[in-house]
């Protein structure tokens, strides 16, 4: 047998005072163990950057018995001396085994597992099986759902009354701002060439998404890292507030353009750290559903945004009408700040190493109330502890970095910088990341509709009046927020890739046909069916593209450099809403109805490729499970869509033929995919033989060091609908 890794810790410890002291130490003494290339450990944390075989294993898959226990053991010395250490073994020994004791959870028979070394009370069963069976098991999310819930409200309220307030643009001193009186149409209801007003009125519109790309999601990095996760949403929502009072005595466009610097470094922020506090808190099981309330209370936003914008619009006093728009972010604000009053800190953020924040403790006693019992709490701090201890090993590791503690903003940014683990990690990800600037052009096509949804139904519809462009304006934002309700749960059981390649091709048809339909001949006839499939459209955005870019932004990057990876990704897709806001009154006029949609059509083709390419499935797994997702290269990826996964579509679902899906990755966690067998019933291959034995009482005592439960390791391919099959 391979000479195994000694335990992380050595024999003799002192606990630190001080929390950096504490994480360096523990740093220290791992690296005293030098282990050899064929040692398990290396094997394991060597995977986490280059998964080869595309294998899915647990963290502690490479400690024995003996090796767990010492090491928990020590663990506890350090980090937890409060909990006693055979608790946190017990939950550790749970984690080791996952798949063992979730079927003894499911398990009728009293006796089952009674084998194994730790025997679940009826509470923990009841829980480990609702935590992968029920979407709001854990009921202590509620407050981080509701605080996650105001924050998205708040940043789509912003985006509809930035729209509402350009119909006021001479209050700015923009007379000449055609779209503010008979939108960008002239008597013949052709697109109007952009005036200097129009120009002015668009960089002061596109100013907070270009500020939130350039300064706001970059600025999120030392805050995230010196006040956490609910501390940055809580300075962002003090800017946001700032910059709505300053807006409201704004008279010229300007100065509403340099107040709104402080608008888009707020929404930068918090369009970071907001996903990533639902992310981290989330069971991994349902980590989708968590975020999906970004997007959801994003468009719920958008809709109430144009409610209000229709209800100031009517009154008699346009200045104070104006005032309203501008001041109505104030209010949702101080709601959001109430809320993060009682949301808990991500405890994620306690467990980075080198950091200030580095407190397992604090960790634990966040997982304690998030949890539904203590032995969840213990398993998934133990958990995150050693995927972390991977992340920092070797190439990755920080200890050559000496005693620098970073001390001010400058500091913080030339240390993200020039940190070699994110130089090495940014060119591992950056083939991960080729799709996004496509599906952030889908999801700014979707802003589009928000900045210049008036004026877009005002030439399609052919009225000059700005009454009924509002109305369809509301009932679009509320077709957005109606449909992102069956992505709840869904998008954790059908899965984030599978609503993409749903949703793509339909967003694609849809627009295709709004482009055709401007053919048409009656102006009233055409009008009609051009709303009518932009109204299709937005239905099928809402629980696919909607969503999931942010999802994927927030949970595809290791704790270490999680917030430079996400800020990456939402900077360009704020970017391209500010580029789109700015230039589509040129655009439009240039293509006019039918190009400007056809061109649309074209970019929701060109994502659907790229998701299918590229896109990996991350539902119902967790956040350090996904580092072993996307270790696998992408041209093995790639690879396996063309030769194996688009020539089983065809043949299943177009020759109808009956062939086993295939699948890339190798999963050690939860076993092998379920097949039909000769009866009709569905069995699980590989995994009966040792699920009786967990099952039985009268199964040997003896069990296997592999960390998957008492029996033979499952050595199949797992398919994405494995283990899940049964939510769907």
């Amino acid at each position: 047998m391979a000479q195994r890794r000694a335990s992380s810790f050595g024999q003799s410890l002192a606990i630190p005072t001080s929390n950096l002291a504490q994480s360096r130490s523990i740093e220290t003494i791992e690296l005293s163990s030098v282990p050899t290339s064929n040692d398990p450990y290396s094997i394991q944390v060597h995977r986490r950057r280059n998964n080869a075989r595309a294998v899915i294993e647990n963290p502690l898959a490479h400690l024995t018995d003996e090796e767990l226990e010492r090491d928990v053991r020590h663990f506890s010395q350090i980090c937890l001396p409060s909990v006693g250490s055979e608790k946190l073994l017990r939950a550790a020994r749970v984690a080791k085994d996952v798949r063992s004791y979730d079927d003894v959870a499911r398990s009728e028979d009293p006796t089952a597992g009674l084998n194994l070394p730790v025997q679940l009370t009826p509470e923990e069963k009841s829980a480990l099986k609702a935590e992968r069976d029920e979407l709001f098991s854990q009921r202590n999310m509620i407050p981080v759902i509701l605080t996650v819930s105001l924050a998205a409200f708040l940043q789509g309220f912003v985006q509809s009354l930035i729209n509402g307030a350009s119909l006021f643009a001479s209050e700015f001193g923009l007379p000449n701002v055609t779209a503010a009186h008979t939108g960008m149409h002239d008597r013949n209801f052709s697109p109007r060439r952009p005036t200097g007003d129009d120009w002015r009125l668009g960089a002061a519109n596109a100013s907070p998404y270009l500020f939130a790309a350039f300064v706001g999601c970059w600025v999120s990095l030392p805050i995230n890292d010196r006040v956490g996760r609910r501390g940055a949403m809580a300075v962002a929502a003090c800017l946001i507030f700032a910059s709505s009072l300053g807006a409201v005595w704004c008279d010229k466009w300007y100065k509403l353009f340099i107040v709104r610097f402080f608008n888009g470094v707020g929404m930068g922020v918090k369009a970071v750290s907001t996903p990533i506090l639902a992310s981290e808190t989330a069971i991994g099981y349902w980590r989708g559903s968590s975020i999906l309330a970004w997007q959801l209370w994003v468009a719920f936003g958008i809709m109430m945004g144009f409610a209000f914008n229709l209800i100031f619009y009517t009154a008699n006093n346009h200045k104070l009408s104006l005032q309203l728009i501008l001041g109505a972010p104030m209010v949702p604000c101080i709601f959001l700040l109430v809320g993060l009053w009682f949301c808990p800190e991500s405890p994620r953020y306690y467990m980075r190493r080198r950091s200030r924040s580095f407190n397992p403790s604090k960790a634990y006693h966040v997982l304690l109330k998030l949890r539904k019992t203590e032995l969840q709490a213990l398993r998934d701090i133990y958990l995150v502890y050693k995927s972390v201890q991977q992340e920092y090993t070797g190439e990755f590791d920080f200890a050559n970095q000496g005693d620098y503690v970073p001390r001010g903003l400058l500091a913080h940014m030339r240390l993200y910088v020039s940190r070699t683990s994110f130089s090495l990690q940014l060119c591992l990800y950056e083939l991960k990341l080729t799709p996004q600037p496509s599906c952030d052009t889908n999801v700014s096509i979707v802003n589009i509709f928000a900045f210049y949804s008036g004026p877009l139904f005002n030439g399609v519809l052919q009225k000059n009046d700005a009454l009924h462009p509002m109305l369809y304006s509301l009932g679009y934002g509320a077709v957005n927020f109606v449909f992102g309700l069956p992505a709840i749960r869904t998008i954790d059981t059908l899965g984030r890739r599978k609503w993409l390649v749903l949703t793509l091709p339909a967003m694609c048809l849809f627009m295709a046909a709004a482009a055709l339909s401007s053919l048409l001949g009656d102006p009233q006839i055409r009008g009609g069916i051009i709303a009518l499939f932009v109204f299709l459209f937005a239905a099928a955005y809402s629980p696919g593209m909607g969503p999931i870019p942010f999802t994927l932004a927030s949970e595809s990057f290791p704790l270490s450099h999680r917030e430079i990876g996400c800020a990456f990704a939402i900077a360009v897709n704020l970017l391209f809403a500010g580029i789109l806001s700015i230039s589509f009154p040129s655009i439009y006029a240039a293509l006019k109805d039918g190009g400007t949609f056809g061109i649309f059509s074209g970019l929701n083709f060109l994502a659907f490729i790229l998701v299918l390419l590229l896109v990996e499935e991350t539902k119902r797994r967790s956040l350090e499970d996904l580092d072993l997702v996307f270790a696998v290269r992408k041209t093995v990826f790639i690879k396996h869509q063309v030769t194996k996964y688009v020539p089983w579509f065809v043949g299943h679902y177009l020759l109808r033929r009956k062939v086993d899906k295939p699948s890339l990755y190798e999963d050690l966690v939860w076993g092998t995919p379920k097949k039909q067998s000769k009866d009709g019933e569905d069995v699980e291959e590989g995994r009966s033989s040792w699920q009786e034995n967990v099952l039985s009482a009268d199964a040997p005592q003896s069990r296997p060091q592999q960390g998957l439960g008492a029996g033979p390791e499952p050595r199949g391919r797992a398919s994405e609908e494995s283990e899940d099959s049964r939510y769907e």
